[in-house]
Order: structure tokens, then sequence, then C-alpha cells
């Protein structure tokens, strides 16, 4: 694995997200990747995951989200794929709604903007959300 600048005492893990116990300052919820998690008590990303759990288990991703986010921390999502509905999935439909709608009272959205820069595949089809912790 390639070392990146800045990133120090990076811990990496897999463990099951909905029984994690952890509190983090940041957490990135990138809906579409290939790359293992990591944490170092900061940041954790979390890959592919908000459009490929069933959305039934929406709620439950909020309340998860809101265990482990520490107040005053960040929620920094990018939501992809936004494809028209369909049925199946994974990846399920998802819009930015719904994260709100997942994360309830608690939550300030502070940005909701198409990404300036994307892979031409992904122009139109993507969602950059960042929420804060009250």
């Amino acid at each position: 694995m390639k070392e990146k600048e800045g990133v120090e005492n990076a811990e990496f893990k897999t463990d099951d997200f909905f029984k994690l116990d952890d509190s983090f300052d940041l957490i990135y919820d990138y809906t579409y990747g290939q790359s293992p998690s990591f944490s170092n008590g900061w940041l954790t990303p979390i890959d592919r995951f908000f459009v490929a759990i069933p959305p039934e288990m929406r709620p439950e991703w909020g309340r998860q989200m809101t265990k482990l986010v520490k107040p005053g921390g960040y929620l920094i999502s990018l939501v992809y794929p936004m494809d028209p509905p369909v049925e199946s999935g994974p990846p399920f439909y998802a819009r930015p709604n719904h994260q709100v709608e997942a994360l309830g009272e608690g939550w300030e959205k502070l940005i909701d903007e198409e990404p300036e820069n994307s892979i031409e595949a992904h122009k139109g089809r993507e969602r950059l959300l960042v929420f804060k912790r009250l």
C-alpha cells in the first residue's frame, strides 16, 4: 500500500459498522469505492456504504452515525451513483435528502452541491454533502 503524505498513526481495521463503539471527529462516507477503511481516531472512511445498504436500514445508519460522530464533528458524504430509481440493488436508489432523513435531528447540513472536479463518468451523477453534528 502506498503511504499518503500527512496521514500519520492510521489504523486499518475491518468491522461491522453497526456494532462500532468508537467516536470520531470526522467520518467520510463515500458511497462508491474499493479502498479499505482506516481509522486514526479522528477520521474514518466508510466506502461504498449508504447506497449499498437496503433502504429499510437507513434509519439505523443515521442512528449509528449520530453515535459515531462526536458533537461538533463532521460527516462528509459523496453520494454516487444518483441514477434513476430502481427496485433492486446494491447500489440502491439514493438522493441527498435520503441521508438528511436518515440522520434526523441534531445535524446541520453545511454543503449540498455537485462536485466541481469529477471524473467524466460521474458528472451529474454524484453529490457532495457535508453535515455538522450539533
